[in-house]
């Protein structure tokens, strides 16, 4: 999924980034003049936007698809969805529908930009928790990334080996009244 350079274990940024970013997503499908054509799924190895019907034909259907969401009038992608196909750590998260998203591009600056602790490394906008993240978008750490000059300092973007816990499964939710109970037969 990540292309490696021929001189060893330095990664690059994936070919389809780039592009991914700088789509335009919620327009109509020109292929399906129909309700609901709305284009918010991208196919990763078509490289191109895709509404819901170019998914379900058959077309992408074996394809890695993300599926876009808008939060606060921008586009952002389900974290746990993004974090497949690249290093999504120091980026800051939000919650939507009790779901973490991330921004593919930075989200309005609320107030004047500042260089205090506490913004995003490459546009200044401010962060919620500055100890953990350093980038307000997907777009800004892809640019941290471009500017630095050696592979093995963060910020990275390929996906790193993480062992994955297991997580135990969630208690069912007991009804309120409890296991009904019958009056005996006599």
């Amino acid at each position: 999924m990540f292309e490696e350079e021929e001189t060893g274990e330095q990664k690059r940024k994936p070919e389809w980034l780039d592009p991914f970013l700088s789509r335009v997503f919620f327009n109509p499908c020109p292929k399906h003049p129909i309700l609901r054509n709305e284009l918010k799924k991208y196919c990763i190895d078509c490289d191109m936007p895709a509404c819901q019907y170019c998914v379900s034909i058959g077309i992408h259907r074996q394809h890695s698809v993300l599926k876009i969401y808008r939060h606060v009038y921008k586009d952002v992608v389900y974290l746990h969805s993004m974090e497949k196909h690249m290093d999504c750590s120091e980026i800051q998260p939000y919650k939507s529908n009790k779901r973490l998203v991330i921004s593919l591009n930075p989200l309005p600056h609320c107030g004047q930009s500042s260089a205090e602790k506490g913004t995003c490394e490459i546009c200044k906008r401010r962060l919620t928790d500055a100890d953990l993240y350093k980038y307000c978008s997907i777009s800004c750490k892809v640019m941290a990334f471009s500017r630095k000059s050696d592979n093995s300092k963060p910020p990275f973007l390929s996906v790193q080996a993480q062992e994955t816990e297991e997580q135990p499964p969630k208690p069912r939710r007991r009804s309120r009244k409890g296991t009904p109970r019958r009056a005996p037969f006599f």
